[in-house]
């Protein structure tokens, strides 16, 4: 890999030029979105993990669900 700043070649694993001392790797680029259509169906696929949106609103929902029953167990209490 050389260095674009002074043109000095450095190992490929190289982070910073040996020579002028100038950042040689570039920032990683973020995973392409790629679309797929089957028949009636499209699909969102990425090289990244993705969550199904049902699974949100059904942790969102427990969650919810949690926190009224603790809030109903300290009023509870709270009236002895």
């Amino acid at each position: 890999m050389y260095c674009r700043k002074c043109g000095e070649k450095n190992p490929d694993d190289a982070v910073y030029c040996r020579n002028c001392g100038e950042k040689l790797i570039e920032e990683v680029k973020k995973p392409e979105v790629v679309e797929i259509q089957d028949n009636e169906q499209k699909t969102h696929t990425s090289s990244s993990t993705t969550t199904s949106t049902s699974n949100g609103d059904s942790n969102a929902l427990s969650c919810c669900l949690c926190l009224i029953g603790i809030f109903i167990i300290f009023a509870i209490m709270g009236a002895l």
